[in-house]
């Protein structure tokens, strides 16, 4: 492009890129930094505190309870009459682990009436690490091949593999 300066004709400069890649750089900067901002999530059910507050023993039933705090998380599975409302709230930035910021389990138990008896909450000093146990259950028989097994699946080996010929006869099956 010509421009005319004190009647001389001259080019003007020229930028290299122009107004559109000005804008994309705009924006990639923009995702950039709303990429690495923290996620905050809850999961499960964290109960309001003043809604807990309000559950007293001997007053309220599992029915008040349910319309209060909703469905519990859990029910205890030897003791029907124990309910747990259990949640947690996570930040997590870009790809690195999340950090826990609260866990929270409210344990409610009701008498054999219905009746609350007791409400005990657990926050996430009062957990406790479990080690897990790396061993594994030996099992019958042996490790197939994925020929093997896209093989028997599609039903060209006839009969189980893992059965011996005398099994076979054993049991009366020809």
């Amino acid at each position: 492009m010509m421009i005319v300066r004190d009647n001389k004709p001259t080019l003007a400069p020229r930028r290299p890129y122009g107004r559109p890649a000005l804008y994309a750089l705009a924006l990639g900067a923009a995702l950039l930094v709303a990429s690495c901002s923290p996620a905050i999530e809850q999961r499960g059910n964290l109960p309001d505190p003043a809604v807990l507050a309000d559950i007293r023993p001997g007053v309220h039933t599992k029915e008040q309870v349910s319309q209060l705090l909703g469905t519990p998380s859990s029910v205890a599975p030897f003791d029907k009459n124990i309910w747990y409302y259990m949640g947690q709230k996570t930040e997590k930035i870009a790809f690195f682990k999340p950090e826990i910021l609260d866990q929270q389990v409210v344990a409610i138990k009701f008498n054999d009436k219905g009746v609350v008896s007791e409400v005990r909450r657990f926050n996430q000093a009062d957990g406790k690490e479990v080690d897990v146990v790396e061993r594994e259950t030996p099992t019958r028989g042996q490790e197939l091949t994925f020929v093997r097994a896209l093989l028997g699946s599609l039903g060209f080996l006839g009969r189980n593999p893992l059965n011996s010929e005398a099994t076979y006869k054993r049991e009366g099956r020809n």
